[in-house]
């Protein structure tokens, strides 16, 4: 029984994975008043006690970049430099530079240049670099997972 389950549950997410890419690909134009409740509930999301809100917020910062890449999303970008600069978890700092680096905004990639000189952790220093180096470059991976724990 437990293995007809698991046959018919991986049949489930092998028919279900390309249904969710095609409807990403289809993503319809967000209203305004859609783009107001999406900043108001980042903002307070980057500000949430909760490190699996911030943390899912920065994905979705850079799932909403790379799906409307025509919007303005750079109302984040003073929070996740905030975030950079002065998080104490080294992990949560590196997030903010990815979601940065996705952003793909000049005053973003100035802080992350700073953070890879002067920030007091090596490993932040070293993925900030390599975010530097790349920056324009479709070179860096979206997995925020993979990228906090990529050694360098």
């Amino acid at each position: 029984m437990k293995k007809s389950l698991t046959t018919l549950a991986l049949m489930l997410a092998f028919v279900a994975l390309p249904l969710t890419t095609s409807f990403a690909q289809d993503a319809r134009p967000l209203t305004d008043r859609q783009m107001e409740l999406i900043q108001t509930n980042v903002l307070a999301n980057l500000e949430s006690p909760s490190m699996e809100v911030r943390a899912t917020t920065m994905q979705l910062l850079i799932d909403l970049k790379k799906t409307y890449p025509a919007y303005d999303i750079n109302f984040a970008v003073l929070p996740m430099m905030e975030t950079l600069k002065s998080d104490e978890k080294p992990e949560f700092r590196i997030l903010a530079a990815l979601t940065l680096y996705h952003l793909d905004s000049e005053l973003g990639r100035f802080a992350v240049e700073r953070r890879a000189q002067y920030d007091s952790n090596d490993r932040v220093a070293r993925h900030c670099s390599m975010l530097a180096r790349n920056w324009g470059k479709a070179a860096v991976s979206t997995d925020l997972i993979a990228e906090t724990q990529r050694k360098f």
